[in-house]
């Protein structure tokens, strides 16, 4: 009897967890949806002192765009059984929260391969978004493969899709294997 050489262990999809914040719950939403189509792992975060409906615009905003972090729960993110991480904020004077700011400062167990997507939710204009926000995974050692900007009127199924391609992407890029 000789061994099968044809079948060899079935290499296991890369985890894929999906850090988002939301105010409105239009970014939980998407969050939501792409989890469902990726089966990723949800971390929410919010922040330690709650934004009230004004300060978020006015506090907030001042914050965000002075690339301020806010003090978050959960406190700190163990990113080390996945290898795929989306990032998901809304956007307030143009700039990523103040509160997802402090979720990629509280990234821990950051592992050589570890790839990110980001995206964005915004009303009208996203600004300059994505960029500090791929600056600052880029600083934690996390390269930035995709980033989208979804303005709120899109529904949050459609934008699911895109994440989910996005992440199938990025998946069969690391296994060689062609999408579906």
């Amino acid at each position: 009897m000789t061994p099968d050489t044809d079948t060899a262990p079935a290499e296991t999809p890369p985890a894929v967890a999906i850090i988002y914040h939301s105010e409105t719950g239009h970014t939980r939403a998407i969050a939501r949806n792409a989890a469902e189509k990726t089966g990723a792992t949800l971390i929410e975060v919010r922040p330690e002192r709650h934004y009230c409906r004004m300060g978020k615009y006015l506090r907030g905003g001042i914050r965000a765009v002075t690339g301020r972090k806010d003090a978050i729960y959960p406190a700190e993110i163990n990113i080390s059984p996945f290898d795929i991480i989306i990032i998901g904020t809304p956007v307030w004077s143009q700039h990523p929260t103040p509160v997802i700011t402090g979720a990629v400062a509280a990234l821990r167990g950051v592992k050589e391969g570890t790839r990110a997507i980001v995206f964005t939710t915004c009303m009208a204009h996203a600004g300059r978004a994505t960029a500090p926000l791929k600056e600052a995974l880029r600083q934690v050692g996390i390269p930035v493969q995709q980033s989208y900007t979804f303005p709120n009127r899109y529904p949050a199924g459609a934008c699911g899709t895109v994440l989910a391609k996005g992440v199938e992407t990025l998946r069969t890029a690391k296994t060689g294997e062609k999408p579906n």
